[in-house]
């Protein structure tokens, strides 16, 4: 009597399965060291992150993005449940590694994105600029931390908020005002590239 087949016929189910796991995490960590990797190739110039002035958010709207990620698990959770009831396990594995695969290439498409939309800068004219105030931020997982700039800049509705390592900002005060050199980004966003200070205009004696 021949062997059964079925141990022979899942090896390649459980290789191409151990390949969806891993390779998608592994191509993210890989852009992410080429890029860096390009990036520090050539001249490192300054192209700091120029947003709006996000308003201070209280404790509830702090919470509320966790919260919709564990809504979204236990939604996730009874769907699965209820789709193994009706239809099996089979289905919703499959489901599941789809979803899987697509949340990182996902990630690799918008890391790529960012990549190209800051080395596709082009620059403006100078801009006159204005210190609000400024403020430490501790490192993070998404910076390296330094002073927070709130700025009025000319052309620009509402305040602006820059966050920059340079030592030399957190001495600035309220009123200092400053020379912009700034740039849009390829598709969207706009950086600064560099600044300078204004002399405040000494009264006639």
């Amino acid at each position: 009597m021949p062997a059964p087949s079925a141990p022979a016929s899942a090896a390649p189910h459980t290789q191409r399965t151990a390949w969806l796991l891993f390779f998608p995490p592994a191509l993210l960590a890989g852009l992410r060291w080429w890029l860096q990797w390009q990036t520090e190739r050539g001249p490192q110039a300054m192209a700091l992150a120029l947003e709006p002035l996000a308003a201070e958010a209280g404790l509830a709207a702090a919470l509320l993005p966790g919260a919709g990620v564990v809504g979204a698990l236990l939604v996730l959770s009874l769907v699965g449940w209820f789709a193994t009831r009706r239809g099996g396990g089979r289905r919703v594995r499959q489901g599941l590694l789809v979803a899987w695969v697509l949340l990182w290439l996902a990630g690799s498409g918008a890391l790529l994105s960012r990549h190209l939309n800051l080395q596709g800068r082009v620059a403006l004219a100078p801009v006159q600029a204005q210190v609000l105030g400024s403020r430490p931020r501790a490192p993070s997982l998404h910076s390296t931390g330094g002073t927070e700039l709130v700025l009025r800049v000319e052309g620009l509705g509402g305040a602006q908020q820059v966050l920059t390592d340079d030592p030399q900002a957190a001495q600035w005060r309220p009123g200092q005002r400053l020379t912009l050199q700034w740039a849009r980004g390829r598709s969207s966003g706009r950086f600064v590239t560099g600044w300078q200070e204004v002399a405040a205009a000494r009264p006639d004696l």
